[in-house]
């Protein structure tokens, strides 16, 4: 497994939706990170029960969990690994936020 260390942002929405100033931490947050190269996955956002919500446009520290980066899946994203690489948060194909990577570690 992928474990990585990033200063995540999530942009506001653009949709018109009941005014809300962040995410709420207390769901399962695991939007897919793009690595490049079309290579997307699901992290899952580990919260230290600091923060209530993510605020938007505000920058956060966060351990995010990649279970499904194993083996096969290391071996074709970690040429792409670089510390400090930007990396998109999307919902599908829209991004709603991004990932700057401070650090990583395998699992294996």
């Amino acid at each position: 497994m992928l474990i990585i260390k990033a200063k995540i942002m999530f942009f506001s929405p653009k949709e018109s939706s009941p005014k809300s100033d962040g995410i709420c931490t207390k769901n399962i947050l695991r939007p897919a990170f793009n690595f490049g190269e079309g290579l997307l996955f699901s992290g899952t956002i580990k919260n230290d029960s600091t923060n209530e919500k993510y605020l938007y446009q505000s920058s956060y520290v966060v351990e995010v969990e990649f279970p499904t980066i194993e083996d096969e899946a290391y071996e074709a994203i970690q040429p792409l690994i670089k510390i400090g690489m930007n990396l998109n948060i999307q919902n599908a194909s829209r991004i709603i936020g991004e990932a700057k990577l401070l650090d990583y570690i395998y699992k294996g």
